[in-house]
């Protein structure tokens, strides 16, 4: 079965991959994490990264968030939250996505652990490093770098596939994923390509540089695909905007 197949069949017609808000340099204790290339294997280095939570910073970043997933996604929208295994992703779903009184729907949350990259894709981590945030195309610009971010990608994307069946069921169209970037955004590109998104598509996620709390969401109806860059930034009184290229 493709994969626009078992979407169809589970009633799933967008995904939301929204990255986390700012985070703390610092473990819970209040210490710093070591330089990277301290730690015995990338297993320590994983274990500690997620321990990592939000700053008062991340945490207003998430609650003026929360007013373009609710508007702009819904959360009775939803099948289920899912995030990586990090402190900080959860947090951010749960600023964005909690229920308040106002609210109608309660939705589970699911993890995704390839969603964090830690020890999962050496050569992505590697370009991290160097590279830092920033769009798609400054790691395409990287020797290896489309095919390190597609092989990323896709372990996400059959760690998802394995999630779809389970959810099938529940009310909504939409699974929401909270992340990081610039690996949600390999991620995203699978989906698309996947998806039967156009060439043209493919070509603007690679333009979108993530931001904190920002969301790229992908959407298929009745055929037609659509790709929206969502953030904080294009919120206007009237409503939630989308960034003007995506709209």
């Amino acid at each position: 079965m493709s994969f626009d197949e078992q979407m169809s069949q589970a009633g799933i017609t967008r995904i939301a991959f929204i990255r986390h808000a700012n985070a703390a340099p610092l473990l819970p204790d209040g210490s710093k994490m070591k330089p990277k290339g301290e730690y015995g294997t990338p297993h320590d280095w994983k274990t500690d990264d997620q321990m990592r939570c939000l700053t008062e910073k991340g945490k207003a970043q998430a609650e003026t968030a929360r007013r373009w997933f609710i508007e702009g996604i819904g959360l009775h929208s939803n099948k289920v939250l899912v995030s990586s295994g990090a402190r900080r992703a959860a947090e951010t779903l749960q600023i964005m996505a909690e229920k308040r009184s106002q609210d109608d729907a309660s939705v589970s949350i699911d993890l995704i652990w390839s969603l964090h990259p830690a020890g999962i894709a050496p050569k992505c981590e590697e370009l991290f490093d160097m590279l830092n945030y920033g769009p798609l195309t400054r790691y395409y610009a990287e020797e290896g770098g489309e095919a390190a971010l597609a092989e990323y990608g896709n372990i996400v994307l059959k760690e998802f596939q394995g999630l779809i069946a389970s959810v099938a069921d529940k009310p909504g169209d939409t699974i929401s994923m909270f992340g990081h970037a610039v690996f949600l955004n390999a991620a995203a590109m699978q989906f698309l390509k996947m998806w039967g998104f156009s060439s043209t598509q493919a070509k603007d996620l690679t333009e979108i540089n993530l931001g904190e709390a920002e969301g790229i969401i992908l959407e298929k109806n009745n055929g037609v695909c659509s790709l929206k860059h969502i953030h904080c930034k294009m919120l206007a009184p009237e409503g939630v905007g989308v960034h003007p290229h995506f709209g």
